[in-house]
């Protein structure tokens, strides 16, 4: 996020977007084609039937932002390119090195990077082959090495699908919420291993962080999409600190903060050493402590609608 507040609100209780939804169908429409697919897949991929689909590319209906997100998943784009780049929240531009693959290649390497995303997610990086890849993609094994040097630079492809999910989710979700305490809600639902995807997100970057300490932080780029977070928090505190619904403080201290409570729980919650309440009460009560200003009545804190929803 830059802190900014949208212009146009729109009505995030249905999910949906409110801006140039001619713009974002011609978009959507250039991503599909340079995708591949067909529009009949598209449509089942995000759950919508055919003539919804045309609606909304030709602008006389506007895209959820859970359909957004599922078509920037399936034609490898992000929501911030769909959206014409002028999101609000923080997010990493394209991986140059994913944008120098010629078309002809982009769709076998995007699948082989997802489907790895998923058996690293689930297995771990030490206990997954790359015939085992190789199967689960449709492709032989020699097909993933012209791709990928190596497991190791297939597994930072799929750490960067990672960061890709991740802030699209939050730009999808996020970008029409003018009032901070609401994004804070969302933006910590949003990063929190409640979910299947987001459970298979943790445990990659929680291989990363292991990686890391292993072997070096110079062979991930993820300590800069780590900052982009934790800047996005920090910008979020900072709108609230203006409106008056949060605390004073330094807002770069309070965000390590938080970033590293919601760290600590989740690797917990992923391990199983903690549950989804306790981790929601855990939440609640920091916020509550360290984060709501103190005259913001108790019963309508941001935590509190976050453990109602999770």
């Amino acid at each position: 996020m830059t802190g900014g507040q949208t212009t146009e609100a729109g009505d995030h209780s249905r999910g949906t977007i409110d801006r140039g939804s001619e713009a974002t169908g011609l978009r959507v429409r250039d991503a599909i084609r340079q995708s591949g697919l067909k529009q009949r897949k598209i449509a089942s991929v995000i759950g919508i039937d055919e003539t919804k689909l045309s609606k909304a590319l030709s602008g006389r209906r506007r895209f959820t932002a859970d359909e957004l997100l599922g078509v920037a998943t399936a034609t490898g784009v992000t929501v911030r390119w769909l959206l014409g780049d002028e999101s609000q929240v923080s997010a990493l531009p394209p991986n140059p090195a994913a944008a120098a693959v010629s078309d002809d290649d982009a769709n076998p390497r995007r699948t082989i990077a997802e489907t790895a995303w998923t058996l690293f997610g689930r297995y771990g990086f030490d206990a997954v082959r790359i015939a085992d890849i190789a199967a689960a993609s449709g492709v032989s094994a020699p097909s993933i090495h012209y791709y990928f040097a190596n497991k190791s630079r297939l597994f930072d492809a799929a750490l960067d699908y990672s960061v890709k999910l991740a802030f699209d989710r939050q730009i999808a979700w996020l970008d029409d919420i003018a009032d901070p305490a609401q994004r804070l809600e969302s933006l910590l639902k949003l990063q929190s291993p409640l979910g299947r995807t987001e459970r298979g997100e943790w445990s990659i970057w929680l291989q990363t962080w292991t990686r890391m300490a292993l072997e070096g932080s110079a062979l991930s780029n993820y300590p800069l999409s780590y900052e982009r977070w934790s800047r996005t928090v920090q910008t979020t505190l900072e709108d609230g600190q203006r409106t008056g619904c949060f605390r004073g403080g330094d807002p770069r201290a309070m965000a390590d903060e938080l970033t590293s409570l919601l760290d600590g729980l989740g690797i917990k919650v992923l391990t199983g050493v903690m549950d989804t309440e306790t981790f929601s009460r855990r939440l609640r009560s920091y916020l509550d402590r360290a984060i709501m200003h103190p005259t913001e009545p108790a019963t309508a804190t941001p935590a509190d609608r976050l453990k109602e929803s999770s």
